[in-house]
């Protein structure tokens, strides 16, 4: 179990109005390649607070950021590294929110933060204004690049006018395009977990993540009456034999060693109670961290389905289309994640683990870590109880849903915040060999985001108790 908090931290203004950031991001979000308000209230806090200049802020990936962080201190020309990139995703997810007493709900119905973002964003923004209240320590030939990349979260083809083939429908691609890691020498990101306890960090080098595709089948029959399946082909039967026969492609096809995953959601068919259909289809995904297991399982997926079809006397249209890459980390940026983890101490200290990493999801860091070297690390938030930073009013105490990533009733645990920027800066410090804050200067940082009067600022509930 993590370290408790320190009261000062609870009373300091800097962390409860990054908090408060965090919660009226989530109370407003906004899907992929739609994040108007969010990019304008980073862009806000950027140069406002963070005195960050506009010239060194532009627009990328339509609602997109990149941002430089310069230094100002005498040049240094003997490092290998002189930019480091830093990522935050922006965008929410289409699915309403279950949290119904949450006091910060998602107002934009159908839109919410149930992946984390809005508590990624409010860690790059305090590692973003440290990180500028910091320049004069930094040789003014190093940069510390931010993205604020918009559409992690796969969009539907042709949203934003990219091509999906290329971009899996996320926002990094454009974003490469656009020319965000022009320069930089290596590029780090990380997500919440709330399936690992607070307090650890969960990295290796090689995958962390996989390589993600949809597919569809389309089964064609012949349909007729209900009563008489006996003159039909009956594709809802033939569809749950070909269910049925995809499940043992990973059982009996790959090494057990193998890391994959062949999922069916979605059978469709049918209309009325009494009425075979002509068609059926199925869809789903397919996961793995392997380029050979996925040959093998294209393979063996086209023939199953195919012979299975043919054994009920069907016809089948098979789709197979990747999204997102694996994503591999590194070796050499692994390290030091690793390494930085292991400075912090006390309240906030990590333990480091390879545990359960790959995982089976998918994220489009991927394609940053195809181009630039790099590393994706995942911090865990479980928590039984609402306390510290997490909680809220009439939350003290309460216990915690830890609701997995993109469940109904998930809620990002602010806890983590801390730890989440001290890694930022630690990732900067060891690439560029320097050191900008203790822990403790960090942990008592007195800067003020003045959140917007519409959200509640924890602060001044802290203070009220």
């Amino acid at each position: 179990m993590a370290a408790e908090l320190p009261k000062e931290l609870l009373d300091n203004t800097f962390w409860c109005s990054l908090i408060a950031l965090r919660r009226e991001v989530h109370m407003n979000p906004e899907p992929g390649f739609e994040e108007v308000r969010t990019q304008q209230r980073v862009r806000e806090i950027l140069t406002s607070f963070a005195g960050v200049p506009e010239t060194q802020i532009r627009t990328s990936a339509i609602t997109g950021l990149i941002v430089d962080i310069k230094g100002t201190a005498p040049p240094r020309a003997d490092a290998k590294i002189k930019c480091v990139a830093l990522r935050s995703d922006l965008d929410a997810l289409t699915m309403k929110e279950g949290n119904n007493s949450l006091p910060y709900r998602s107002k934009n119905e159908g839109v919410a933060h149930m992946c984390g973002h809005d508590g990624h964003i409010a860690g790059l923004m305090g590692a973003a204004i440290l990180l500028q209240h910091g320049a004069a320590k930094i040789p003014s030939n190093f940069t510390v690049r931010l993205l604020f990349q918009p559409a992690e979260e796969s969009t539907p083809p042709g949203k934003g006018g990219y091509d999906y083939e290329k971009t899996g429908g996320g926002g990094a691609v454009p974003m490469i395009m656009d020319g965000c890691l022009e320069g930089v020498d290596e590029v780090y990101g990380w997500h919440n977990w709330p399936a690992w306890p607070l307090g650890q960090l969960h990295v290796q080098p090689g995958p962390v993540m996989a390589h993600s595709c949809w597919f569809e089948i389309v089964i064609t029959g012949r349909g007729g009456h209900g009563s008489q399946p006996h003159v039909c082909v009956d594709p809802i039967v033939c569809g749950a034999a070909v269910v049925s026969a995809l499940q043992t492609i990973v059982s009996r096809s790959l090494i057990s060693s193998s890391n994959a995953v062949v999922t069916v959601a979605q059978f469709h068919a049918g209309e009325r109670n009494n009425v075979i259909p002509d068609t059926a289809r199925l869809g789903g995904t397919i996961r793995d961290v392997d380029e050979a297991v996925f040959v093998t399982i294209k393979r063996r997926f086209n023939a199953l389905v195919d012979g299975v079809c043919k054994g009920f006397g069907c016809t089948a249209e098979v789709t197979i289309s990747s999204l997102y890459p694996c994503v591999m980390n590194h070796p050499g940026p692994t390290e030091a994640v690793e390494r930085c983890a292991a400075t912090l101490t006390g309240p906030v200290a990590l333990k480091v683990s390879r545990e359960g990493v790959p995982l089976m999801g998918a994220e489009d860091f991927s394609y940053y870590l195809k181009e630039r070297p790099g590393c994706f690390f995942f911090l865990g938030t479980e928590e039984l109880l609402l306390r510290g930073l997490s909680t809220y009013d009439g939350g003290d105490d309460t216990p915690r849903s830890n609701c997995i990533c993109h469940g109904t009733t998930y809620d990002f645990n602010d806890n983590v915040l801390p730890r989440a920027v001290l890694m930022f800066l630690r990732i900067v410090e060891d690439r560029f060999g320097l050191q900008l804050y203790s822990q403790e200067e960090v942990l008592r940082a007195a800067f003020d985001l003045t959140a917007r009067k519409d959200v509640e600022n924890p602060s001044k509930r802290q203070k009220k108790e």
